[in-house]
């Protein structure tokens, strides 16, 4: 499989509905007050490991022959995904490498350990630890597995979308955080083969975060240093596979603050009690900052993590 079709993630669904709990799609009326549509929540942020990733992570070991699972694996990660890929190895009885940049959280660095991971901290950012990853991979003969350039990851990501649709047939707009672009990319290959109706996918990004952005309306990856606290969203470009899917089912990128994502985390918790990392509220603060546009719609967020680190919940709701 190079690129997941619809029905490969309808396939990777059922795969996954025997080992992960369906995570909620709940109404807001809070926030639907607060932004003018009609919000609904796709709550990653109770899904296994605190986020998304499970999905993908599993979904990929799953295909491992028993020689790759032999052989070890590795991968470089900002958190979630090392978490993940830690905890879906354990299910295989593989050993799982993470290599993660100095500036990664306490909280995603004790997340990657207790989920099994051989932590690795190395790297300025995320694409730096990905090179420091590929070397040891060749010097220890581990298999190097990328989040966005292995379909079954995406198409793991892409049952997020794909249970949207499910749940919620008149979605018009789902906003989704940008990092590397896989969980978009999934996301829309099955949100826009599943929905009867015009679908709008919004991805959204820190402005101290916009390579992916940029790449888009140059129609051309580039790279761009980032900055932003929001480590589900810190990558300096996107990767090829995702692009691709991107240029061609991705309807807008949108870009938010620093500051507007500090924000929107505190509403998660005034108005639902519910714990999101910086990612995950990006989608509300996009909802936010462009209200009008999507005035009256029916829109899902997806919350896609909780791994929040104590000083950045303290500064969201101080």
């Amino acid at each position: 499989m190079n690129i997941p079709a619809y029905e490969d993630i309808c396939q990777t669904q059922a795969l996954l509905s025997r080992a992960l709990l369906r995570t909620p799609l709940i109404h807001s009326p809070q926030l639907s007050s607060l932004s003018g549509a009609d919000v609904w929540l796709k709550c990653e942020c109770f899904a296994e490991i605190g986020s998304f990733k499970a999905r993908g992570a599993l979904a990929c070991v799953s295909q491992l022959s028993q020689a790759q699972i032999v052989q070890g694996l590795v991968c470089a990660s900002t958190g979630n995904h090392g978490a993940a890929m830690a905890w879906a190895a354990q299910r295989v009885q593989a050993k799982c490498t993470v290599v993660a940049p100095v500036d990664t959280p306490e909280i995603k660095r004790n997340n990657m350990r207790n989920a099994g991971a051989r932590l690795v901290i190395e790297g300025s950012d995320w694409g730096d630890s990905c090179q420091i990853a590929r070397t040891l991979a060749a010097r220890e003969g581990l298999l190097y597995l990328e989040d966005g350039e292995d379909p079954w990851m995406m198409a793991g990501a892409g049952t997020v979308g794909l249970e949207i649709m499910q749940d919620l047939p008149a979605t018009q707009a789902i906003f989704v955080p940008v990092g590397g672009g896989n969980l978009i990319a999934g996301c829309a290959i099955a949100a826009k083969c599943a929905g009867a109706h015009a679908l709008q996918m919004i991805g959204v990004q820190s402005e101290a975060a916009p390579a992916v952005t940029e790449s888009l309306r140059q129609k051309r990856i580039v790279y761009r240093p980032t900055s932003t606290f929001a480590g589900g969203m810190a990558t300096t470009g996107p990767v090829p596979m995702a692009f691709a899917v991107m240029q061609q089912l991705v309807d807008d990128m949108l870009l938010v603050s620093e500051q507007e994502l500090m924000h929107s985390i505190g509403h998660f918790v005034r108005a639902h009690g519910i714990l999101v990392e910086g990612a995950g509220a990006a989608g509300l603060a996009a909802l936010l900052r462009y209200a009008p546009r999507f005035a009256g719609q029916t829109v899902v967020l997806v919350l896609s993590g909780r791994n929040l680190d104590v000083e950045s919940l303290r500064a969201a709701i101080g």
